[in-house]
């Protein structure tokens, strides 16, 4: 694969700086040379004024074309030499890294990924492991230490000298400060932030350029899937000459300024500040359109319908009345009867507020909600069934608690009935007729202006979804069909990426509650008992348990967020495609799940893979392996082969899909 692709401007500018360690440098070199990578780069090497046979050596490797060399007369220390190389930068983004370094195969395509899909992350970084396979870096936390000895402001590396393997590891995070040994960073940003400070000699050059760039709004992301081998800071003595001037210098510039992760007391105990940056950090999946962006206080009020056209008259009526015109209200129909249908498009000819999306048939509660929220164009999106009626201030009393503090993933309002803390114990209107309901909820809305309580759980009848969260979610999980669970799923996925969910005090939604269900005559606790299973068996908990019972949450974290299974495309192709790597990642954490007899998520992963890559042959494979060993012969067994049957249909000499179908023929006609 070329360094770069020719005629066009590169992905990444890599930056090396050195003095002297001429091994170092062509060691680095030749593993970037060796390795590649799917995104497009350029090399430029920055000699601080060495002593050795370093300027030799780059100048015939800049002659005979695999690199850039720029060399300095003097040495620049660390800051003046990066900035002289981003200079001479063309890629879109640039990558610092020590020439102490062996890079790879995955070296580079994370950190390119994650800022290609993400725009609001600016910096990202490597897992770097010394050569004995011990963690060197894994994301550094800015310590605040109340020891009168210590400087009040310090980074530290976390997991240092942990083994590479550790689970505490390999989950991207979001992280204040990533080293600069090896930062990527958006070129724009590098620029606008005038590079490194190069009044920093050797240190803490790296820590504040991060905090510059989260003071200005950006992300700053570790991302372990990029490994590289540091051997560290062998550089020479000058390395280190200034050391304790770099730590005072930063101290004066951020000393008030900067918010410490974690607090060190005097007595060398560590606890987590409030103000602690360090969580998962879930990908962002979905490209939203542009038009979802140019309101940050716009929704989309989506309403799935199925018949219960009284209901929905009643829904509608409401939202017309106490929803501002900004927001669109798309009405999604599951195959309602006629009656349904006119009344829906009558809504829409008098309204251009509302839209309506016919399916034609019955696709589920996730399903049907899924179309709505594809065809969204508000910033946020908020699902609410049909047998609601909404009341003054309902959806911004909600969006008043997004915009409050960034880190809500979902709202949900208080009600009249349905299950958990968002259900008040009494009411004091008519639940029948809703007479004295507008009078009830102004009352105690009006108390309670403001407030918000934290839960676990937002149950689906309402809930306000931020844009930011269903970029990384996608949409509701369709394998619960009908209905039920779904929310409770997308709860528990909204935890694991790091978010969290209140119910707003302030927004009062009345409830009839499963009127589509009853006019449908569905056997309502059936649909639960089954929809609990499917819940229990895709988060690997206890079949068979009590729907109450209590889930092992700190399993869930350590285990953290896992795109490939809980993220969930929408239709219509907002889903950012996979680089190779991910595909790879995801194929490996999908065999994972399948050695360890895990097949339900093994499954799901080479679904998802297959459904964001169309044909992509390990997977099909995988999946029809995986299918088989359930020992399904009624649905499970008859896909694999129809799976493999198609594999073959593209390559007929995929010697895989050809072994495993002639084992699997045999056991379906014996069925």
């Amino acid at each position: 694969m070329p360094l770069c692709h020719h005629e066009c401007r590169p992905d990444v500018s890599v930056v090396i700086p050195v003095f002297n360690k001429l091994e170092l440098t062509r060691n680095c070199i030749k593993s970037i040379l060796e390795f590649g990578a799917q995104a497009s780069f350029e090399t430029i090497v920055v000699d601080n004024g060495s002593t050795d046979d370093t300027r030799q050596w780059l100048t015939h490797q800049a002659e005979s074309g695999p690199l850039k060399a720029i060399f300095n007369q003097n040495n620049l220390g660390f800051s003046r030499g990066c900035n002289v190389g981003a200079e001479a930068a063309t890629g879109r983004y640039i990558l610092f890294l020590n020439n102490d370094m062996e890079v790879t195969p995955s070296w580079l395509d994370p950190m390119v990924t994650t800022l290609d899909n993400d725009p609001g992350v600016g910096i990202t970084g490597a897992r770097l492991l010394f050569p004995d396979r011990t963690i060197q870096h894994a994301g550094v936390a800015l310590l605040q230490c109340n020891d009168p000895d210590k400087p009040k402001l310090l980074g530290e590396h976390v997991a240092y000298k942990l083994p590479a393997s550790s689970p505490m590891v390999a989950i991207p995070k979001y992280f204040q400060i990533v080293t600069g040994a090896a930062l990527m960073i958006r070129q724009e940003l590098f620029s606008a932030m005038n590079g490194f400070d190069e009044d920093y000699w050797n240190g803490n050059e790296d820590v504040d350029l991060c905090l510059r760039v989260g003071e200005a709004g950006w992300k700053v992301v570790y991302r372990p899937e990029s490994v590289i081998i540091h051997y560290e800071s062998q550089s020479g003595e000058e390395r280190w000459a200034k050391v304790q001037d770099n730590v005072l210098r930063f101290n004066e510039i951020w000393k008030g300024r900067a918010k410490a992760d974690l607090i060190v007391q005097e007595d060398g105990q560590v606890e987590r500040s409030i103000h602690n940056h360090i969580r998962t950090y879930p990908e962002r999946r979905l490209q939203r359109s542009a038009a979802a962006k140019a309101d940050p206080d716009t929704v989309s009020v989506i309403v799935l319908t199925w018949n219960a056209l009284e209901y929905t008259k009643l829904c509608a009526a409401s939202l017309l009345k106490h929803t501002d015109e900004r927001h669109e209200i798309i009405f999604v129909d599951n195959g309602s009867r006629p009656d349904t249908v006119e009344f829906l498009q009558e809504l829409a000819r008098d309204h251009s507020q509302v839209k309506v999306i016919l399916n034609g048939e019955n696709l589920g509660f996730a399903a049907g909600n899924n179309v709505g929220i594809a065809a969204a164009v508000g910033r946020h999106v908020c699902l609410i069934n049909s047998d609601t009626v909404v009341t003054a201030g309902w959806l911004e009393s909600m969006i008043g608690h997004l915009n409050n503090n960034s880190n809500i993933g979902l709202v949900g309002p208080l009600t009249n009935s349905i299950t958990g803390a968002q259900k008040l114990e009494k009411v004091e209107y008519n639940q029948n007729t809703c007479e004295g309901l507008a009078e009830f909820a102004h009352g105690l809305t009006a108390s309670l202006a403001g407030q918000c309580q934290k839960t676990m759980w937002v149950v689906g009848f309402c809930v306000l979804i931020r844009d930011e969260l269903l970029e990384r979610l996608g949409g509701l999980d369709e394998s619960f069909g009908q209905g039920n669970y779904e929310d409770t799923d997308y709860c528990l996925r909204t935890f694991v990426a790091g978010y969290a969910c209140v119910i707003a005090a302030d927004s009062f939604v009345h409830h009839y509650g499963s009127r589509s269900f009853v006019d449908g005559d569905v056997d309502y606790a059936a649909e639960l008992r089954a929809k609990h299973a499917i819940f229990r068996k895709k988060w690997n908990l206890p079949v068979g348990e009590d729907q109450n019972a209590p889930l092992d949450t700190a399993a869930l974290l350590n285990l953290g967020f896992i795109p490939a299974l809980h993220f969930h495309p929408l239709p219509g192709g907002n889903n950012i495609p996979l680089w190779d790597w991910e595909k790879d990642t995801w194929i490996g954490r999908g065999e994972a799940f399948f050695k360890a007899g895990r097949l339900d998520e093994a499954q799901r992963v080479f679904r998802l893979v297959l459904a964001l890559c169309p044909g992509h042959g390990p997977a099909a494979n995988n999946l029809a392996c995986a299918l088989w060993q359930t020992c399904d012969e009624e649905k499970a067994i008859p896909e694999a082969v129809e799976i493999l049957e198609g594999i073959l249909a593209r390559d007929p000499d995929n010697e895989d899909a050809k072994w495993n179908l002639q084992e699997m023929r045999p056991v379906l006609v014996e069925g």
